[in-house]
């Protein structure tokens, strides 16, 4: 099975930790705050995004593939013949790997057996979480957050996403680093929530911090614990940091930072 057999499993434990979030989603709509709702909101379409891009480089590549395929079956059926050199001197067509997901009327099959049957169950709990997504969307809790955040002395909400990815003989470190860095930053009066999310690769890590303002996210970069994280991102990380934010005031729009 080569590196798919890792990838199987991987999907099973993926579509696992999916049942486990939803059933964390539910339980926070029904008890959580307006402002644990909200987090739990952006995490869940965060991940939806993520594995809707994950899946979409599958879908090229069985579309690629069952393109080149059709394409052969069509030079046998009209040449009997010089199957083999069609093939080789014909590459696999090149496809994108970022394309969202579409839903197909008629979609080809490419697996078979386990990995088949594997596939329908993480399309299947996709599905139902951007299902999940939709009908979060038409809650009035939203108007309740929205409510919430005018009446108070904060006039929007602001969501920092840091993305970076790892030096692996640093690893270490930086896990350390991180977690010394996640406790700091979620005993600050001014910080809502601060989580930190892992990628498959092991070495891609994804920081979400919830501040009660930009400017008080910016005093925060001011801070001994955020210049001495910082420190150790120069020294461990290999390629530069992506960082974006979310600001809430009287709608939702994603801004890149600069400087």
């Amino acid at each position: 099975m080569g590196d798919y057999e890792d990838v199987l499993a991987s999907l099973e434990t993926l579509n696992l930790s999916i049942l486990k979030a939803m059933d964390y989603t539910k339980r926070v709509y029904e008890r959580g705050t307006n402002v644990d709702q909200f987090v739990t909101r952006f995490l869940l379409k965060e991940t939806a995004n993520q594995i809707q891009s994950l899946l979409s480089s599958v879908e090229s590549a069985v579309d690629a593939i069952d393109e080149q395929t059709n394409q052969i079956r069509h030079y046998h059926s009209k040449s009997g013949h010089g199957v083999m050199d069609t093939w080789y001197d014909n590459p696999v067509p090149t496809y994108s790997p970022n394309n969202r997901i579409m839903a197909k009327e008629h979609r080809k099959s490419f697996q078979t057996g386990s990995s088949e049957t594997k596939e329908e169950g993480l399309e299947a709990q996709i599905n139902r979480l951007a299902e999940l997504i939709g009908r979060l969307e038409n809650k009035t809790l939203w108007f309740d957050l929205h409510q919430r955040l005018s009446d108070s002395e904060s006039t929007y909400l602001f969501l920092v996403r840091n993305e970076m990815t790892v030096s692996q003989k640093h690893l270490g470190e930086f896990c350390s680093s991180l977690k010394q860095y996640l406790k700091n930053v979620a005993g600050q009066r001014d910080c809502f929530h601060v989580t930190a999310v892992r990628l498959p690769d092991g070495v891609t890590f994804i920081v979400y911090e919830f501040w009660e303002s930009e400017e008080d996210w910016k005093r925060h970069l001011q801070s001994a614990p955020c210049k001495g994280f910082q420190h150790v991102k120069v020294d461990t990380l290999t390629q530069p940091e992506a960082v974006s934010s979310l600001a809430h005031s009287h709608f939702f729009c994603w801004c890149k930072l600069v400087g």
